[in-house]
């Protein structure tokens, strides 16, 4: 909106007189005309700018100052009683606003717990390898069981020399001669017979052999029944060994990927999220300050330019009543003393939330129900004597300082750590010793009390009858970037788990009301000279 004043009355003055009204009243238009621009383009410094310019040029003209036209006036005081208001409650508003996204930035790094714990959640269960190792103590037996049976069917085997003996060569075997006249008749022919010897020696042979092979298919089937009893148990533990190692490998894959490698990343992710947040919010958070204290000091400059004192009030200024100039120039000097320092530098440190009652009658935002404490700044002092010096705390944002977090755990070594040559000792953390190497499963002397005649090399030893596969190693790991989260940022102590609930928003910051804020200059005395 532009404003023209009216030209004022020329008569009963002289040319000198009408003349600088002239001057004064243009100038005053112009400045109005350039402050309405400022504005409508919500130009908070611009327009503290121009109307000190105005209130300058008023004093400078005279000693009563110019008549201000009505069209003016209404601008000047639609200024003071609404512009003035929109623009603070909207500072309010946006510094809500980046309060609540300070908060919700804090939740960023909720986020990746809950996903570190979700991915957790999905990974293999570890194989401690306790099934394993009872299927190979089994094998140790049936190992036993085997070659016992074996042995001794290598045994009958070894012994048995059975040296057929020659039957004697006979002919003739008839007991008497057929010439036998009158044998038949007398019966004496009865007693007559062929030898049978051979036979007999026959039958004897047969029966031994079939006695032996009875017995060597009775060891014969004890060995083969034990040997397929050893050799599926044997089968079957080595399905447990790679199916516990195909799992811990999973397992350590998995969880290295949940955590060094996605937690890691968002984490990081999430810090340079912060720093960048937070370095963003100290520029709007300074700007804010700026506007808000200019909004105090247009304030002071309208009431300059639109205050009409009684004679007692310029009495009481500036001692007599007719110190128009006087009064307008002690008046300005006070508006210059309004927020004289826009901000104030300390060390970062946690202040206990200022109420509306002690500092410039504006209270600090709590966007989360906090309470009292405590609002995170460098721009506070320690006493509060801040205070006197600006009217700008409750702009003060409360910077939230990022969260702990939770390092990887330690895990067990991945399957086939600690492999190779055990004569010089076990490492007795690595894998292969906690799986297999303190079971014996490696172990090359004899077994304990077992005799049994050697057929292969190593036979009875406690390696060969175990007869472990190769372990199976691990697929290579990704490449991954230096921890974000290390021990130095590690929550520690009772409980070791951020309160992320402390940032959850309480407030609506659209709702923040323009009505609720008290002018600074109400609140501050005019110093009398």
């Amino acid at each position: 909106m532009k404003v023209l004043a009216a030209l004022p009355c020329v008569a009963a003055v002289d040319d000198s007189a009408t003349l600088l009204s002239l001057k004064v009243q243009t100038t005053l238009e112009t400045g109005v005309d350039h402050l309405l621009d400022a504005v409508g383009s919500r130009n908070v410094t611009q327009m503290s700018s121009l109307l000190q310019n105005l209130v300058e040029e008023t004093i400078s003209e005279g000693t009563v100052g110019p008549v201000i036209d009505p069209d003016v006036k209404s601008a000047l005081q639609m200024i003071k009683d609404a512009l003035i208001g929109d623009i603070q409650g909207a500072l309010k508003e946006a510094h809500c606003y980046d309060q609540v996204e300070l908060h919700k930035q804090i939740l960023c790094f909720e986020d990746c717990e809950i996903q570190k714990k979700e991915g957790a959640k999905s990974c293999p269960q570890y194989c401690d390898g306790s099934a394993h190792k009872e299927c190979r103590d089994g094998l140790l037996i049936k190992y036993k069981e085997h070659i016992s049976a074996c042995r001794a069917l290598d045994d009958f085997m070894k012994d048995f020399e059975y040296e057929c003996p020659k039957a004697e060569k006979k002919c003739c075997l008839l007991s008497h001669t057929t010439w036998n006249c009158g044998g038949l008749c007398s019966g004496a022919i009865a007693g007559m017979e062929v030898d049978g010897y051979f036979g007999d020696w026959l039958m004897m042979q047969v029966t031994k052999f079939e006695n032996a092979y009875t017995e060597w298919m009775s060891l014969h089937h004890k060995c083969t029944a034990a040997y397929h009893a050893y050799v599926e148990v044997d089968a079957e533990c080595d399905c447990k060994q790679a199916e516990c190692e195909t799992t811990n490998c999973k397992y350590e894959t998995c969880h290295f990927l949940n955590c060094e490698d996605n937690y890691n990343r968002c984490w990081g992710q999430c810090e340079i999220q912060y720093w960048h947040t937070r370095e963003t919010k100290e520029c709007l958070e300074k700007d804010r300050k700026i506007d808000w204290s200019a909004t105090e000091k247009i304030e002071c400059y309208v009431d300059v330019l639109l205050e009409s004192p009684t004679p007692a009030d310029l009495l009481a200024v500036c001692g007599t009543e007719d110190c128009y100039n006087k009064y307008r120039e002690t008046k300005y000097k006070y508006c210059n003393t309004i927020c004289p320092e826009v901000d104030f530098d300390a060390s970062w440190d946690n202040h206990l939330r200022r109420d509306d009652q002690n500092f410039q009658g504006e209270a600090d935002q709590d966007v989360t129900g906090e309470g009292a404490a405590s609002v995170n700044t460098m721009h506070r002092a320690a006493d509060g004597s801040d205070a006197a010096v600006r009217c700008t705390s409750h702009l003060d944002l409360d910077f939230q300082d990022p969260p702990c977090c939770h390092p990887c755990e330690p895990r067990p070594q991945p399957p086939c750590t600690g492999g190779g040559d055990y004569t010089g000792g076990w490492d007795k953390s690595s894998y292969m010793w906690l799986h297999y190497g303190q079971f014996g499963h490696f172990e090359t002397g004899d077994i304990e009390e077992f005799v049994a005649d050697i057929c292969h090399s190593g036979e009875h030893t406690y390696v060969y009858a175990f007869n472990l596969c190769e372990c199976l190693d691990c697929p290579p790991m990704p490449y991954v970037p230096e921890p974000a989260c290390t021990d130095k940022k590690a929550c520690t102590g009772y409980p070791a788990e951020y309160d992320y609930r402390k940032h959850d928003i309480k407030v609506d910051c659209s709702t923040i009301s323009d009505s609720e804020v008290v002018p600074y200059s109400a609140l501050a005395p005019v110093e009398e000279e």
